[in-house]
């Protein structure tokens, strides 16, 4: 599974989770299978003619993790088949030591 985390530093495995997926700073790229992590600068560009979502499956994710998500977002990586996660963590390590464990992201954050 290749798995994109919404951050707010690029500390590697220590890096602070994001409060919002929309507002993130950096993006982990996680594969479980190769145990590989990357970390990138957010690469969404809002003016382009592809939408965010668009931009992000360009990385091959199967999932996405964040600790919170607008609704056209969560509907849209539902229409494409993405799976949503979340959990109360605070850094990226707990999220990967914990990546069976993580909860469903259904809700939005409404704003």
């Amino acid at each position: 599974m290749k798995m994109l985390i919404s951050l707010e530093d690029n500390n590697m495995y220590l890096s602070k989770l994001s409060d919002h997926f929309g507002t993130c700073i950096f993006f982990g790229i996680y594969d479980s299978n190769l145990k590989k992590l990357e970390i990138i600068k957010n690469f969404i560009d809002h003016k382009s003619d592809k939408s965010p979502i668009e931009q992000t499956l360009e990385q091959n994710i199967d999932s996405v993790f964040s600790k919170g998500m607008g609704k056209k977002a969560i509907e849209l990586f539902n229409d494409k088949k993405i799976s949503l996660k979340t959990g109360d963590y605070k850094i990226l390590k707990e999220v990967i030591d914990n990546i069976s464990n993580l909860r469903d992201l259904a809700l939005s954050c409404k704003h």
